[in-house]
């Protein structure tokens, strides 16, 4: 004879950890890679306009000189603070990412026990 069965609901519950950790680094250096190029190339303008301006002497060349030095230095702090923007947001979106990514599952499902 068969014996019948009654049925249990039983639940299991985890963490479940989605995809793959990314790397916040890797980001940032990829958004600041074009930065530095920028960077170089106008150290590199700089240069050669100091290059020519080199020995000559007047009122002109020295507010050349005054406003050459202003300039990259405005721009060396303008590119300066985006790099570190960017390496900010990297690391928040990085956290927001792995605060998405952990996730509570829980299970349902129904087991089979004989009645004795």
């Amino acid at each position: 004879m068969v014996k019948p069965l009654l049925e249990e609901t039983e639940t299991v519950s985890a963490t479940y950890m989605f995809l793959s950790s990314i790397s916040a680094k890797d980001k940032a250096a990829r958004l600041n890679a074009p930065l530095k190029s920028i960077l170089k190339e106008l150290n590199e303008f700089d240069k050669k306009l100091k290059d020519e301006i080199e020995g000559q002497k007047g009122m002109i060349i020295t507010k050349i000189k005054e406003e050459l030095d202003n300039k990259s230095e405005n721009r060396k702090t303008v590119i300066t603070r985006m790099k570190q923007d960017n390496e900010q947001f990297a690391g928040s979106y990085h956290d927001i990412i792995e605060n998405l990514r952990k996730q509570s599952v829980t299970l349902y499902y129904k087991k089979n026990k004989p009645l004795d």
